[in-house]
Order: structure tokens, then sequence, then C-alpha cells
């Protein structure tokens, strides 16, 4: 057998995802992406904040699809073409909530890491939805503040999640 497919993995190495969104990156465990998807329909949602850019269908449910600059105050994304979804997993246990979506704005990098891989950056303002800038392994990203973003989905779920086919 080929030993070069089984590599071990460290005790303490994390399993993470460089998510590219316009104002940056973000570092993720990969187990908190459900999955990424090519861009899919939307569908627009009437008195909601501008940040809920509506909801997408996805394994026969609807789930939010939010923009994550304008959420952060950092104005609207470009809109540029050929962007991706990424599905999270919800994690803060609501079950009106188990899943959200989020543009991204490329494919995302699997990055295996160390604890002392990952240093505290005083880099750009942090907006709500970011808990700290760090280094990775030399790369600038952003731990992101899931619990204040689901929490500002929560405050508008009951409007905007309906079974698919309703």
């Amino acid at each position: 057998m080929n030993r070069a497919l089984h590599t071990p993995i460290a005790e303490h190495e994390l399993a993470t995802l460089l998510i590219p969104i316009e104002s940056g990156q973000w570092v993720l465990p990969n187990v908190s992406v459900a999955e990424i998807i090519s861009n899919t329909s939307v569908q627009p949602l009437a008195q909601v904040p501008d940040w809920l850019l509506g909801t997408i269908e996805w394994r026969q449910q609807r789930i939010p699809l939010l923009a994550i600059e304008q959420l952060n105050g950092l104005g609207a994304a470009s809109g540029a073409t050929g962007r991706r979804i990424a599905v999270l997993n919800g994690l803060g246990g609501d079950t009106r909530l188990p899943f959200f979506a989020l543009v991204i704005s490329a494919p995302p990098r699997l990055m295996r890491i160390l604890p002392d891989e990952i240093s505290t950056e005083v880099g750009p303002a942090l907006g709500p939805c970011d808990l700290h800038s760090v280094l990775v392994s030399g790369e600038q990203a952003v731990i992101p503040n899931i619990d204040y973003i689901e929490q500002q989905l929560l405050a508008v779920i009951d409007r905007i999640i309906t079974p698919v086919g309703e």
C-alpha cells in the first residue's frame, strides 16, 4: 500500500478551510462547512435586511443566503459572476437554523494546521462578524463570529424559512 496516501494526522492538527470572501478570508474548521455549491437561484424576500439576499433550495429545504460583507457593515458585495456558495452547519443548536449559506468569492482551500501555526494578528478593523484577525501559516485570515451571525439570522428566521413547495 502506498504510504504517502496514509500520512498520520498529528494529534493536535486541525483540518480547516480558508474561505475567500470579498473582504479577505475566513478560517473555519472544515466540519463546520456542509458543502460548497455553485451559484444557484436565489428566492428574494421582502422586508428583510439588505444583508439577507434571500433563500436557496439545498437538499430539499430552503436555507437563508447572506452577504457577509453587508452584515459586517462593509457595503454591498460587487456581485461578480462565477461566485460560489458555502453552506455552513448551524452551530448554535437552534432547530430553526440547521444550515445557512453565504456567498464566497472563490473556492476554499483545505489547510491542516497545528496550534503553533496560528497567531493573533493586528489587522484591519474587525466588524461584528469577526472574532479575531489571525495569521494561519503566514496567511492573514479572520476567525468569524458565527454566534453573532446566527443571532442575526434567528432574529428574522420565522419570516424566511418555509418548506420547499409551499
